[in-house]
């Protein structure tokens, strides 16, 4: 067990460098933290130029603190009764309102774009390496398990730095253009989300990888993990419809096995359901993985 072990970290090491060394995580880097901040930036802009549309038809003058008209109404009690009429849950929507606007506005921007960005990275990873044959080096001294395992682990790590990155530049502009915002609040809420969203990317990069074992073509990979999220997010919808009470509780079942339909776990902020959200999520990874696995398994390489 132990030799398993370590032979799952030394491939998730060696994907990792490999990452590193072609220039791939440094790509990743630059398109999370660069659409991270200019989101934040273009939000923050949208905000200031509402503050002044407010002003000039209520006939007040300009705020000079950029973000106190928005964290008014935010706080208002007519601003909350709507958004609980659009959560149609208090105790849900109670948990938005204690949660700074532009660490709920990160969270929104990582959840959205994050999983095409690691179907991106991950689908071709292993159909690459069958296909030039580099993965018969690898096989001769580990087992088939342990260098998919280790890739799954390699592609989470190369996840995980630049979502992280991400809120922290978010963050930096926030405070450079949001001067009296509760700072030390909103980079702990953002941290947060972003070790929130890496949990959520798990099930897609389990997805990529499963799919990527079921062919030689790192394109035709690519291009069955983006249908593949596609038709998920289309299944969620059409769950999301039709479930309800006698046998449409079978749509309860779909969605279980739907990444999407645990994003709201992870939006709370309670811990017992943000946690059972997580547990969902890293199941539906590995399960998605060994249904790749089972085609690579008896593949001849």
């Amino acid at each position: 067990m132990m030799g398993f072990i370590r032979q799952v970290l030394v491939v998730a090491r060696h994907e990792l460098a490999d990452s590193i060394r072609s220039r791939r995580v440094v790509v990743f880097l630059i398109l999370y933290i660069a659409g991270a901040m200019l989101a934040c930036n273009l939000f923050i802009t949208v905000i200031h130029k509402l503050e002044r549309q407010i002003s000039s038809v209520m006939l007040l003058p300009e705020s000079r603190t950029p973000g106190a008209v928005v964290d008014t109404v935010w706080k208002s009690k007519i601003f909350q009764d709507m958004v609980v009429s659009m959560a149609g849950d208090r105790k849900i929507a109670q948990e938005f309102f204690n949660v700074p606007v532009i660490a709920l506005f990160y969270a929104w921007l990582a959840f959205i774009f994050t999983p095409p960005l690691v179907m991106l990275s991950a689908s071709g990873r292993i159909s690459e390496e069958v296909s030039t044959g580099s993965a018969r080096f690898a096989l001769t001294r580990t087992s088939r398990g342990s260098w998919c395992l280790g890739k799954f682990f390699g592609q989470a790590l190369e996840a995980l730095i630049p979502i992280l990155l991400s809120a922290i530049g978010a963050w930096c502009v926030a405070r450079f253009r949001l001067p009296t915002m509760d700072g030390p609040e909103a980079m702990r809420m953002m941290i947060i989300y972003s070790w929130k969203v890496w949990i959520y990317s798990l099930p897609y990069i389990g997805l990529a990888l499963g799919i990527s074992q079921t062919t030689r073509s790192q394109y035709l990979a690519m291009t069955l993990g983006f249908t593949a999220w596609i038709v998920l997010a289309i299944l969620s919808a059409i769950a999301a419809y039709f479930v309800g009470d006698g046998i449409n509780q079978v749509w309860q079942l779909v969605q279980l096995l739907i990444p999407m339909d645990h994003m709201l776990g992870l939006w709370r902020t309670s811990v017992s359901h943000s946690c059972t959200a997580a547990l969902f999520l890293v199941a539906l990874a590995f399960a998605y993985m060994s249904a790749g696995y089972a085609f690579l398994s008896r593949k001849d390489l």
